[in-house]
């Protein structure tokens, strides 16, 4: 029986993945790189904002700080959570569904709780949830289930009882490893 959830952010509730995946190549960029590796994107999803600069600036020879990288990320992602983000389709009925059972909900997110709120708040949602935790504020990133179990905490369940909405790969297989429920939604167009 399902006593709590947990929603991904980014390519889960919000239709955010392509804005992402252009602010990294953006970054990119400045260091002259025009075809990034394959797979980036993927192995980016998981990782806190500042474990993803440490990547880019590692891998990538970008002369900026990783604080230079994060403020420019933050400054793309803070207007475009505040003004065009869109919930996936489906996703807003999906919540409210699970509001109106009364089965508390936290949002686990490798982006910034301050921006994710920022963008729950712009949709309509942010109020149907316990909270919202970031992998910057967990200190680990989706690779290791630390957000998962603190989000069980917060709603009082235990992983058997808890689902986990994920498009990662990788934090899908966490959140299996820990014994949640898992819904991959990367291979659903919407819910409904």
């Amino acid at each position: 029986m399902i006593k709590g959830v947990i929603f991904d952010a980014d390519g889960t509730l919000l239709d955010s993945m392509g804005f992402w995946t252009s602010t990294v190549f953006d970054i990119i960029e400045l260091a002259g790189v025009k075809e990034p590796e394959p797979g980036l994107i993927e192995k980016m999803t998981p990782m806190s904002m500042y474990e993803g600069a440490v990547y880019m600036k590692e891998n990538y020879g970008i002369e900026l700080s990783v604080e230079e990288i994060m403020e420019q990320e933050n400054k793309k992602v803070l207007e475009f959570y505040q003004t065009k983000v869109q919930l996936k389709k489906g996703m807003k009925e999906l919540v409210f569904r699970y509001k109106n059972m009364n089965i508390p909900m936290v949002v686990a997110s490798a982006t910034e709780k301050s921006m994710i709120e920022k963008a729950l708040a712009h949709v309509g949602i942010l109020d149907c949830f316990v909270d919202v935790l970031s992998c910057s504020d967990i200190g680990k990133g989706k690779d290791f289930p630390d957000i998962f179990l603190k989000a069980c905490q917060l709603m009082n369940t235990a992983p058997e009882n808890t689902v986990v909405y994920e498009d990662s790969p990788i934090a899908i297989a966490t959140a299996q490893n820990s014994g949640f429920f898992t819904v991959d939604v990367s291979s659903f167009s919407s819910f409904f």
